[in-house]
């Protein structure tokens, strides 16, 4: 599986790379972003940041952690149902930025209201869970482009892709299964996080 995994990426390592960049453009677009709010702005959303961290449960919530595993399942179905179009590719890329966007501007914008209390937290609730959900976002974002273009190709060629097709269902099912298990994996880490500081 690893080094079926290890030629998929070298083979299209120009898909994987500029996904990448899109990402990280989107994380320091975010980063920058809040250095453009206004002080009611930053007041109003360090407010409702404080309202949203009392809010968190203390405990494991069965509930809590389903709503997380539910979103990312409903980004990878989104992103998988892209991949079923051919003009589903910068939608994608767009899906991509935006998530690196919202990461960069979560960072920032903690960091920068919490101060040292706030690094922390990152750290411990959105860092480490982010370090598992990135590679899985970027290899499904990067399996949907993939298959977009071989459906335009094929289009083109009259070729029919219907293993093509299962391949790369099986595939995004797999991504799907580990992006779900990191939403509940993120769940319990922002427990932690929220009950460690006493936030």
């Amino acid at each position: 599986m690893r080094k079926k995994l290890g030629e998929h990426i070298r083979q299209y390592w120009v898909i994987y790379l500029t996904l990448s960049s899109v990402y990280l453009a989107g994380v320091v677009f975010g980063a920058v972003g809040v250095g453009a709010l206004g002080v009611s702005e930053t007041s109003q959303l360090g407010k409702f940041l404080d309202t949203l961290l009392k809010s968190q449960p203390v405990a494991l919530d069965p509930i809590f952690l389903g709503q997380l595993a539910r979103d990312m399942f409903i980004m990878m179905a989104g992103i998988w149902i892209l991949g079923l179009t051919i003009i589903g590719a910068p939608l994608i890329y767009l899906i991509v930025f935006t998530r690196g966007f919202i990461l960069g501007f979560t960072v920032s914008f903690i960091i920068g209201v919490k101060g040292t209390l706030g690094l922390g937290l990152i750290l411990i609730t959105v860092l480490v869970p982010a370090f598992l959900a990135i590679p899985l976002l970027l290899l499904g974002a990067g399996l949907a482009t993939i298959f977009s273009f071989l459906l335009l190709r094929g289009k083109a060629r009259g070729e029919s892709l219907r293993r093509e097709f299962l391949y790369y269902t099986a595939a995004a099912t797999f991504v799907t299964i580990g992006a779900v298990a990191v939403g509940v994996v993120q769940g319990y880490f922002s427990i932690l996080g929220v009950r460690f500081f006493g936030l």
